[in-house]
């Protein structure tokens, strides 16, 4: 019983998460976007350059484009996905009908209103994504193309709002296409932010023969784990040991400052962490 409730309860947030941000979402694409004349993306841009061209109700174009999508997808894929990704969209729908009823538009500089549109998008999306769910049809066909077509959904999305917004030159001149690319980068920053945090974490691959000296002071200046690699160096045929760890940009500092007054033949290797899970990387 305790568990299906402690589900039910995770159900309930992440519905109420979904609402929020595409309610923001909502805001963002009435009241700024639409208001100073940026393109949006997905297909929420596609409904603003039909609107703007043929004067077509977005929400009509909405639906009308989703409809075969979910029909689709809902009998080729997991139907609990479609299922969110179906209440999502619909929200966002939804509230695009009445939101310029509620609060008033943010008519305001372009500038202004691509950095302002990019921020609101990008938290709206940041929420939704980090609930684990697709936030519309657009990322149910990327995930289609990406396992049978091997194109990732990155360039998916790439290749269809790019398409949305220079379109958009039907109705509109070549600055406001370009504003509404830099909110679309903007957009795209922000949810990486929401979804990642703000702070980044660095894989270290070092190779040195003191690398017992390295560790402890990994281990008790820095107080992060480090893992032991037995490898080879192929210049002298020799075994050494290569030490790996995961640090933040304020640790990696510290560390590169004391491999160098080891003043060795220390060789370090160093990537950007796309995310981390795990209780001893919690800020």
């Amino acid at each position: 019983m305790d568990t299906k409730r402690g589900n039910d309860l995770k159900i309930v947030k992440k519905l109420i998460w979904i609402l929020i941000g595409q309610l923001i979402a909502a805001c963002g694409f009435n009241l700024v976007l639409s208001a100073n004349h940026l393109v949006a993306t997905g297909f929420g841009g596609i409904a603003m350059v039909l609107n703007h061209i043929w004067g077509i109700n977005v929400q009509l174009v909405l639906i009308l484009l989703c409809i075969p999508v979910f029909v689709w997808s809902f009998l080729s894929y997991d139907r609990k996905q479609v299922f969110y990704a179906a209440f999502s969209y619909g929200m966002f729908t939804f509230y695009i009908g009445f939101v310029d009823k509620i609060f008033q538009e943010f008519v305001t500089d372009p500038i202004v209103a691509t950095i302002t549109g990019g921020v609101m998008l990008g938290i709206a999306q940041g929420i939704i994504l980090k609930q684990a769910v697709a936030n519309g049809p657009e990322s149910i066909v990327g995930i289609y193309l990406k396992d049978k077509k091997g194109i990732t959904v990155g360039t998916f999305f790439m290749a269809m709002n790019t398409l949305i917004i220079s379109s958009s030159i039907l109705f509109q001149d070549v600055t406001l296409i370009i504003y509404s690319l830099i909110c679309n980068f903007i957009c795209s920053k922000v949810t990486d932010i929401v979804i990642i945090g703000t702070e980044k974490y660095y894989i270290v691959r070092i190779m040195s023969d003191n690398y017992l000296d390295i560790t402890g002071f990994i281990s008790k200046e820095l107080t992060r784990g480090v893992t032991f690699i037995q490898g080879m160096d192929t210049s002298n045929v020799k075994k050494k040991m290569l030490i790996e760890t995961v640090v933040s940009k304020r640790e990696l500092i510290r560390l590169k400052e004391y491999i160098k007054s080891i003043n060795d033949d220390s060789f370090v290797y160093v990537t950007e962490s796309a995310g981390l899970i795990g209780k001893e990387y919690r800020e």
